[in-house]
C-alpha cells in the first residue's frame, strides 16, 4: 500500500464494512485474533487509528501487514512519527523506539521512514472519519496537519464527561458532517464517548488491556484480551542494556 502526500485519504463506497481498530502497538498475535473475530475479508476496509508500532513485540509484522494488504490502511500516530524521526535523526529516541528499530535491518530503515512519513492524518470512508489523536476544528479534513492530528507533545483537554474539547469544537464547526468519528492515542473510561458519534479506541492493549475494533455501519464493538507486552519488553530491554550497553546503544 502507498499513500500520497495528502493529509487526507478518502476511501470510496466499494467496501461493505469499515473495521476501525485501536492502537495496536505491535501486538500482532492479538491483532490477528481480532481480525478473525470480526471475520475480516477482502470486502472490508480495515483502518487503524495509528500507533500500530512501538512498545509491543512485533511492530514490523504489524506495519508490514498494513503496508502490504490492499484493503488495510492506517493514519499516522505519534509513535510512527517518532520512529521515522529516529531513523532520519530528527528525533531523540526513547527505549521503545530503540527496541522497535532493533528488529529492522539498517538497510530497510530508510524505506520504512519514507512509508511512515506520508501516512495520512485522516482517513474517511462513507461510514466513518478516522484520525489518531485530534482534529483541528478550524480546518477542513483535507487541510489537517499530520503532526497536529498525531497529537505529538500535546495535552488534550476533556470535559467533565471525558469528551475531548477539540471534538465539541469540531462538531460545531462542521455541523453538516453526520459521520461518526473514531480516534485513539489516549485511554478513556469508555469506548463510545458520544453515542453513535465518537469512539475512543485506545484501550491500552500493549499494557494488558483489550485490543478493540468498531465495525461500521452497525457500530458494533469487538475486542480481544492482550498480554502486558509493555512491561515484558521494557524489562528485557533493561537487561540487555545492563548486559551489553554498547550493543544496545548501537542497535538504533
Amino acid at each position: 500500500m502507498t499513500h500520497s502526500r495528502s493529509p487526507l485519504l478518502e476511501l470510496d463506497g466499494s467496501f461493505h464494512r469499515t473495521i476501525v481498530i485501536g492502537d495496536i502497538h505491535g501486538c500482532f498475535d492479538e491483532f490477528l485474533s481480532l481480525l478473525a473475530k470480526v471475520a475480516f475479508s477482502a470486502d472490508d476496509a480495515l483502518v487503524a487509528v495509528g500507533d500500530i508500532m512501538d512498545r509491543g513485540p512485533l511492530s514490523q509484522a504489524v506495519a508490514t501487514f498494513f503496508r502490504d494488504t490492499p484493503n488495510a490502511f492506517t493514519v499516522l500516530g505519534n509513535h510512527e512519527r517518532r520512529i521515522a524521526g529516529t531513523i532520519r535523526g530528527t528525533s531523540q529516541p526513547a527505549w521503545s523506539q530503540r527496541q522497535t528499530l532493533s528488529s529492522i535491518p539498517h538497510e530497510e530503515r530508510d524505506g520504512w521512514a519514507a512509508w511512515l512519513e506520508v501516512l495520512p492524518a485522516v482517513i474517511t470512508t462513507p461510514h466513518v472519519i478516522i484520525t489518531h489523536a485530534r482534529l483541528d476544528p478550524s480546518l477542513a479534513l483535507d487541510m489537517q496537519d499530520r503532526k497536529f492530528c498525531a497529537g505529538t507533545g500535546a495535552r488534550i483537554e476533556r470535559d467533565a464527561d471525558g469528551v475531548p474539547l477539540w471534538y465539541q469544537e469540531w462538531r460545531e464547526s462542521h455541523a453538516d458532517e453526520k459521520r461518526p468519528l473514531a480516534f485513539g492515542h489516549l485511554r478513556h473510561d469508555r469506548i463510545e464517548l458520544v453515542p453513535g458519534l465518537l469512539y475512543a479506541l485506545d484501550t491500552d492493549a500493549v499494557h494488558g488491556g483489550p485490543l478493540t475494533a468498531v465495525v461500521f455501519p452497525e457500530g458494533t464493538i469487538v475486542n480481544v484480551q492482550c498480554e502486558d507486552h509493555y512491561s515484558r519488553a521494557r524489562e528485557s530491554w533493561k537487561l540487555l542494556i545492563q548486559a551489553e550497553p554498547e550493543r544496545a546503544k548501537g542497535r538504533a
